[in-house]
């Protein structure tokens, strides 16, 4: 059976898991660090691009994360059965790795990379990833954040290892993949050790929590293309090192992006309110997330130089004049997450429509017309986050609608992180 654990202790554990999700944002930077400055700028281009589209296919695990954690914490307060997703995360992964590694030849031809087995490689890492979803999820759902927080850490330790082997080993591309998959392997394993001694039986039918993960993703889906898809273009459409220098700069819009995500976060329980304290929620939220993005462009802006040099090295001096126009993109992107989720948490979806027509808009104008250089690409992009960003502070914050009915099952799912 499933718990809920006293407030105090889910505070204090509550901390420890931002505590994690720091860390793990370090570990994060540090393994790009280390992969961009053993590639070379040339390859890391192409790893960062494939590497986004594991990203973009990873997103089913963080609904399945969601899902599994709402459907956990409704069992524990009823007493009842609740899904582990262990199953249907198995077969999502498989279906999500068996699309892949089709596609392996066409992501080989499309980013410009030596081999296949890169992309192959990449597939079979999304079945531990989906199936580490849904225990992250039972681990969430059941309040037990210290765990949590031990997987969370134990994802980005594996992955630090993963690109310390790599700049030891002066492994290629493929076979950074190849480390990486053997990561989430270890990984999968470590979630299993943390969930010996929980009760997770199945209680819920495939295709229910199924239909809850296709809603879920929506949203997730226009958010996730908005800040992926300009890197995806610029590995297809510039040279190799110019589509390096720019996966590099964009490290420091992610930094904000990444960041900022507890800040978002934290306005999905009060968003399904609504009045005067809802209002002051969102908007003191962005104000936050604003302040943030714009120390990181202060840094960039002082001394691009040497951050360069320290994340990959000299190799990548055609970063330093877009890092602080990233930094303020990331910033855009931040907000654009804030209004996005504060829009789930109440149950609505417009921005959610309006940021995947922008998306739409964006890659026809990079693709046929402004490809030229890293810095039309990026003022694309800009231009595209900073509608949806202007959109959503003149419509979230002051939207007082009746709450949808999806809006108390997203404030549950996520209460737990945010209490």
């Amino acid at each position: 059976m499933t718990r809920i654990l006293p407030a105090r202790s889910t505070r204090a554990a509550s901390a420890l898991l931002g505590v994690a999700m720091g860390a793990a944002n370090v570990m994060s930077y540090l393994f790009v660090a280390l992969l961009s400055s053993t590639l070379g700028p040339a390859d890391f281009g192409g790893f960062s691009a494939l590497n986004t589209v594991g990203i973009l296919c990873a997103m089913p695990a963080g609904a399945m994360q969601l899902v599994v954690a709402r459907r956990q914490g409704e069992a524990a307060r009823r007493d009842g059965r609740a899904t582990s997703g262990a199953a249907l995360s198995a077969v999502v992964g498989l279906v999500l790795a068996t699309a892949v590694v089709l596609l392996a030849p066409a992501l080989r031809d499309a980013f410009h990379l030596e081999s296949a087995a890169s992309a192959v490689w990449l597939g079979l890492t999304l079945v531990p990833m989906t199936i580490t979803g849904a225990q992250q999820g039972v681990l969430l759902g059941q309040g037990r954040l210290g765990r949590l927080s031990v997987l969370y850490l134990v994802t980005a330790g594996t992955r630090v290892v993963a690109g310390a082997v790599a700049v030891l080993a002066d492994l290629a591309v493929h076979e950074v993949f190849a480390a990486t998959c053997t990561a989430a392997v270890l990984t999968w394993a470590a979630g299993t050790l943390l969930l010996r001694g929980l009760a997770t039986p199945s209680g819920a039918g495939a295709r229910e929590v199924l239909a809850e993960l296709v809603r879920s993703n929506a949203a997730l889906a226009a958010l996730m293309a908005l800040t992926s898809l300009d890197l995806l273009l610029a590995r297809h459409l510039l040279t190799r090192e110019e589509s390096g220098a720019y996966a590099l700069a964009a490290l420091f819009g992610r930094v904000v992006f990444w960041g900022t995500q507890f800040v978002a976060l934290s306005v999905v329980p009060v968003a399904a309110g609504s009045g005067a304290g809802r209002q002051r929620t969102v908007r003191g939220a962005g104000a936050v997330v604003v302040v943030l993005g714009l120390l990181v462009a202060l840094v960039c802006a002082v001394v691009p130089g040497l951050l360069v040099r320290v994340t990959g090295g000299a190799q990548y001096a055609d970063a330093e004049p877009l890092l602080v126009w990233f930094a303020v993109v990331g910033t855009m992107w931040a907000l654009v997450q804030l209004w996005l989720f504060a829009e789930i948490g109440a149950g609505r979806s417009a921005l959610g429509w309006l940021t995947l027509a922008v998306v739409v808009v964006e890659v026809a104008a990079i693709w046929f017309v402004w490809h030229d250089s890293p810095g039309q690409v990026l003022l694309v992009a800009g231009l595209g986050a900073g509608v949806v960003a202007v959109v959503g502070a003149l419509l979230v914050p002051r939207d007082e609608q009746t709450p949808g009915p999806d809006s108390p099952e997203t404030a549950e799912a996520l209460h737990a992180t945010s209490e």
